[in-house]
């Protein structure tokens, strides 16, 4: 019984224990990555949302966004962010 397989030309080949290897690098580059991105400055917040520092921080005053506070340092969560502009993007439509 002759059988042939025949794959894509860029089809690369890899087996279990390599691949579980790479997966558990490529995740871990992923969570050092997201841990170091997760705490905004107002500076960032106002970049990551397009709008002046000086809105974000009327935002805060106002308690429209969400922040944390230690101290006299003021930041913001990027998810607690993107959370709070997904949901009034909601409310806009």
């Amino acid at each position: 019984m002759n059988l042939k397989l025949e794959f894509p030309e860029d089809t690369l080949i890899i087996n279990r224990e390599d691949l579980r290897e790479t997966f558990q690098e490529m995740m871990g580059e992923i969570l050092q990555r997201s841990e170091k991105e997760e705490v905004m400055t107002i500076r960032e917040a106002a970049d990551y949302l397009k709008v002046s520092i000086p809105t974000v921080r009327n935002m805060i005053a106002n308690k429209e966004i969400p922040f944390f506070q230690k101290g006299q340092i003021i930041r913001l969560n990027s998810r607690d962010v993107k959370a709070w502009m997904w949901s009034n993007s909601k409310e806009q439509l």
